[in-house]
């Protein structure tokens, strides 16, 4: 039996980083995933050559994000910093 985000109040959290001249194509991709996710810039990877992006999706959109995730590495580097399960209580 599958659990929700309102059975639960979990989420789904991931940190990942990315070259700073591909992280426009993940804004993108998530943008045109809409509803799947919410993330945020981490501010200080800011000034380096690459972009921190913490993202969160209900519990019961994790593997569909995690599939995308699978798919995004397919197409440039993307490093999995954090991966974990979060209360939103």
């Amino acid at each position: 039996m599958s659990h929700t985000f309102q059975q639960t109040k979990q989420l789904y959290y991931t940190r990942l980083r990315v070259p700073k001249d591909d992280a426009y194509f993940v804004y993108f991709t998530f943008e045109a995933n809409e509803g799947l996710c919410f993330y945020s810039t981490v501010d200080e990877s800011l000034r380096g050559q690459y972009r921190d992006i913490d993202v969160k999706c209900a519990i019961e959109w994790r593997e569909t994000l995690l599939s995308l995730i699978e798919r995004l590495k397919t197409e440039m580097r993307l490093d999995v910093l954090n991966s974990e399960i979060i209360s939103d209580r």
